[in-house]
């Protein structure tokens, strides 16, 4: 009761002007799982299809990844890493008109690395990916959802 007394409130579905969603491009399958989670468990109104002719909305998504190094020790040996995953996406709707123009999500973590413990490292690296991948996830579904305000200008 306080937390909504301060004007706090738990994010509800994300309702799209658009029944069918065509996911498309090159992204890691992890990311394309937490897209689907996202669209399966009832967070939003729409659902996923499997070829793009039977969608109202076609999401293009090209994912890179990389892994930058931050800092070494006094060995000379690397102490730190910068994780990074890029997002570039386009939607357009079924009669190919563009929605969303060229956007790009970028996220980045940093991540101390011990040479004495590399599977700890490597167990990190692969938790801070999936916790980008989580956060891109709800990034692409809050811009998607801007597409009720444009839908609605438009009628």
């Amino acid at each position: 009761m306080l937390m909504t007394g301060c004007g706090f409130q738990i994010r509800g579905p994300v309702v799209l002007p658009y029944k069918t969603l065509y996911v498309s491009g090159s992204m890691t399958a992890d990311l394309k799982a937490y897209l689907s989670r996202q669209l399966k468990t009832g967070l939003t109104n729409t659902a996923l299809v499997l070829t793009p002719d039977k969608a109202e909305l076609i999401l293009n998504i090209i994912e890179t990844t990389g892994k930058q190094i931050l800092t070494y020790d006094a060995n000379g040996n690397v102490s730190g890493y910068r994780l990074i995953v890029k997002v570039a996406l386009t939607v357009k709707d079924k009669e190919g008109d563009e929605l969303i123009g060229l956007s790009e999500l970028f996220l980045t973590r940093d991540m101390d690395f011990s040479i004495g413990s590399p599977s700890a490292g490597e167990n990190l690296e692969v938790f801070l990916f999936n916790d980008m991948r989580q956060d891109i996830t709800v990034q692409i579904f809050r811009r998607l959802s801007s597409l009720a305000n444009k839908k609605s200008t438009i009628e």
